[in-house]
């Protein structure tokens, strides 16, 4: 028999103050005692604003609370395992039945226009950017062999498969018309793409809604992929066009100005970053708008993290049970390499080993590394510090992405590197193996 998972989510009025309590339950007994955390989204991030536990009945409770329009994800602790929902004050009523221990697969939406809607439009996306992601392999490699004919009807075919999705989300936003999902549909896809002029005339800068969805961030990233050039001038432009155009909102303009000071830096960009915190965090071209508190400490991690500054101190437990203290490791240290790896990254396990011996050669000349693994099983973990012998100095929180130190230090993928003189000030961080060991030689 076919185990199901179900979780039932009931929105109620209580003494005609709207607010929505939030009831599920597992068919799976390994569920009990587990944390469900219910997320806020705002853009590409997500934040924890609730949390329960997993009772012996296998289901689980949020308390009566007011909750703003706008998408939210339910998930386990430490645990990728999340559903999109959307929550807002028309829909009383909000169940699903899931059907497979991954929630996003084979759920069944029982009650909700909203989610019902959200959930055929994920449903054939996923099939379709599948699809696409798989031609646009296949062009790949038909371009690497010269095939101009394959790299041309494989083009035809993304267009194509482009085309009937666009055609399919205009069906379903008809079917759904003042539903939060259709706006926010109809928002993300601006009415004059290639128009740099007006490429926000038709959007809504007033609107703090689509601070919780995707419309924001995604409508930025598209402007700055279409019209900056891809210079650096270009994207200071872009940068500055898209702040102005915020400044109408406070809470929208704080949202903008993180998403692309987050964005920029995260793809390596790290001078229009510093951009935008000289000219939007300390400078004057906010105008009237105060940048509150929790902005700045976040601009701050920013900026701590730039070459000449000082990145956050940690203290972690390595993996013989000691307490390592970064700054401690640097004062007795010429150069210390904060490395961020994880067993699970190819990249990681094919570079690493051949560092070894490297590692070896310049301890004796004053070099320490730190590995701060990105794992989340222990052993596995040891394993391989025994097996490929790594015998620099080991520390893991074991959360993945979500460990304190990878967030402090705005780690979005491995390996990265961070090497820091005696004093912990970053003096350089190496893009690669190559680079890494070009300093190396430069200065040991």
């Amino acid at each position: 028999m076919k185990k199901k998972l179900i979780i039932i989510f009931t929105l109620s009025f209580i003494i005609n103050t709207y607010s929505q309590s939030i009831y599920g339950k597992f068919n799976i007994p390994r569920q009990v005692g587990k944390q469900v955390n219910l997320y806020r989204t705002e853009g590409n991030y997500a934040y924890i604003i609730d949390s329960t536990r997993v009772n012996s009945q296998s289901s689980f409770f949020f308390k009566f609370k007011k909750y703003p329009i706008g998408y939210y994800k339910i998930g386990l602790i430490n645990d990728k395992n999340t559903l999109d929902i959307i929550l807002n004050s028309v829909e009383q009523k909000l169940s699903l039945e899931f059907n497979k221990p991954k929630l996003e697969d084979g759920v069944k939406i029982l009650i909700s226009n909203e989610n019902l809607a959200l959930r055929e439009f994920k449903s054939k996306d996923n099939v379709i950017q599948n699809q696409i992601k798989n031609f646009k392999r296949q062009r790949g490699q038909a371009r690497k062999e010269g095939n101009d004919i394959k790299v041309n009807e494989l083009s035809n075919k993304i267009s194509q498969l482009e085309k009937d999705l666009s055609n399919f989300t205009t069906t379903l936003v008809s079917k759904n018309p003042n539903t939060y999902f259709s706006k926010t549909q109809l928002a993300t896809s601006p009415k004059f793409p290639g128009d740099k002029f007006k490429y926000f005339s038709d959007l809504d800068f007033n609107n703090e809604s689509f601070i919780r969805s995707k419309v924001y961030s995604k409508r930025f990233q598209d402007y700055i992929i279409k019209h900056s050039g891809h210079t650096e001038s270009g994207y200071y432009n872009a940068v500055d066009e898209i702040m102005n155009k915020a400044k109408s909102n406070e809470k929208v303009f704080e949202f903008a100005l993180y998403n692309l000071l987050d964005g920029f830096y995260g793809s390596g960009l790290e001078d229009v970053a510093t951009y935008i915190m000289e000219e939007y965090f300390y400078g004057e071209a906010c105008g009237e708008i105060q940048i509150n508190d929790l902005l700045k400490q976040k601009a701050k991690l920013f900026k701590n993290l730039q070459i000449g500054n000082i990145p956050p101190d940690f203290t972690i437990k390595n993996n013989l049970g000691s307490l390592i203290n970064l700054k401690n490791t640097c004062k007795q240290n010429i150069y210390t390499i904060v490395m961020f790896w994880a067993t699970h990254c190819p990249h990681c396990m094919r570079d690493l080993p051949g560092f070894v011996p490297v590692y070896n050669e310049y301890k004796t000349k004053g070099l320490e590394v730190i590995g701060v693994a990105l794992d989340v099983n222990r052993e596995k973990w040891n394993k391989v510090l025994n097996e490929k012998k790594f015998n620099w100095i080991n520390v893991s929180q074991f959360k993945n992405y979500d460990s304190p130190v990878c967030k402090d230090y705005k780690i979005n993928k491995t390996p990265t590197y961070f090497i820091l003189d005696k004093n912990m000030k970053i003096v350089s961080k190496p893009r690669g193996k190559s680079e890494l060991m070009l300093f190396l030689k430069s200065n040991m």
